[in-house]
């Protein structure tokens, strides 16, 4: 007879272990916040141009019409990009400062700094080579 309860002890812990998680998954708990990978909070947001000047294009091409200028160290968002089948890749974006819309070369732009480090350096013009 101790064999017998034995295993009928065994069974029961058995089953309470099963059966009181579940019991549990009913309360209005709300669930555990999720950890995303990403920037820190006070990394650097956004696009900024890297060049003197970029020309913003009515298409993603060379040959497309200019629409206006975005110089060099203003802030772009990106909202959309197109590579073209040579492997060059346009960014449309809108320049934050003048709101015109349109194509720029991805190559010329960047991120910004990071807040505490030096901004990079916008290219000067080239001695005698003014525009």
């Amino acid at each position: 007879m101790p064999a017998h309860l034995g295993r009928v002890s065994w069974t029961t812990l058995s089953l309470l272990v099963l059966v009181l998680p579940s019991m549990g998954a009913g309360t209005d708990q709300p669930p555990p916040p999720e950890r995303r990978a990403g920037p820190p909070p006070n990394a650097p947001r956004g696009w900024v141009v890297t060049v003197n000047a970029a020309n913003v294009r009515r298409e993603h091409s060379v040959d497309g019409a200019v629409l206006g200028l975005a110089h060099c160290g203003e802030r772009v968002e990106i909202v959309d990009t197109w590579i073209s089948p040579l492997g060059t890749r346009w960014s449309r974006v809108v320049v934050m400062h003048a709101g015109l819309t349109g194509w720029v070369l991805w190559p010329l732009l960047g991120h910004p700094a990071p807040p505490g480090h030096r901004a990079a350096v916008c290219p000067t013009h080239p001695p005698g080579g003014e525009r």
